[in-house]
């Protein structure tokens, strides 16, 4: 992967240069077709802004950030140009998952025995929780939440087989998010 970093107001030292080669480091697990790299360093008046723009094959990522400090600017553009990353991995990933036909039940939903959780994959995850989805109506599942005491309460549909999300909104009424394949 090429890289190209231009900075505009300040004086491109060798740490930073290594600070940004350090962290784009990270890009390079998502994709292994990374075609070049532009970092852009920018000061005016004392906003610090970083620019990244990675072009892939056939998709260009831009993640543009401002800060006080020219480091926490690098930083915010490169948790964001990661976090696009794996997101358009991910969704790649599932496509071609679709393509090859439908997955059962048990593929989709493992049975803890044959869960694998990442060991601190991500430095931000402080916790992680394994969940067996039970198939319960909406009214079921609004009553099982209020019960608990919890904000939001995860559960499989059982009238469309969907995983359904359903959570307290501050005015006191109840918002529902569904999946879709």
């Amino acid at each position: 992967m090429q890289l190209n970093i231009t900075a505009r107001h300040l004086k491109l030292t060798p740490a930073i240069a290594d600070y940004v080669q350090k962290k784009l480091e990270k890009a390079k697990r998502y994709f292994d077709h990374l075609i070049w790299t532009q970092v852009i360093l920018d000061v005016v008046k004392n906003r610090h802004s970083a620019e990244i723009v990675i072009h892939a094959t056939g998709r260009t990522f831009t993640a543009k950030e401002e800060s006080i400090d020219l480091y926490a600017a690098i930083d915010l553009a490169s948790d964001n140009m990661d976090e696009q990353l794996r997101r358009h991995k991910d969704r790649y990933r599932v496509r071609r998952g679709a393509r090859r036909g439908r997955m059962t039940a048990d593929e989709m939903w493992p049975t803890p025995s044959v869960l694998t959780m990442p060991i601190n994959s991500d430095h931000r995850v402080s916790s992680m929780r394994v969940l067996r989805l039970s198939p319960l109506s909406l009214p079921e599942a609004i009553t099982a939440m209020e019960q608990s005491d919890s904000a939001h309460w995860i559960f499989m549909n059982r009238d469309n087989r969907r995983v359904t999300v359903v959570y307290r909104k501050p005015d006191k009424t109840y918002g529902v998010v569904e999946s879709i394949s």
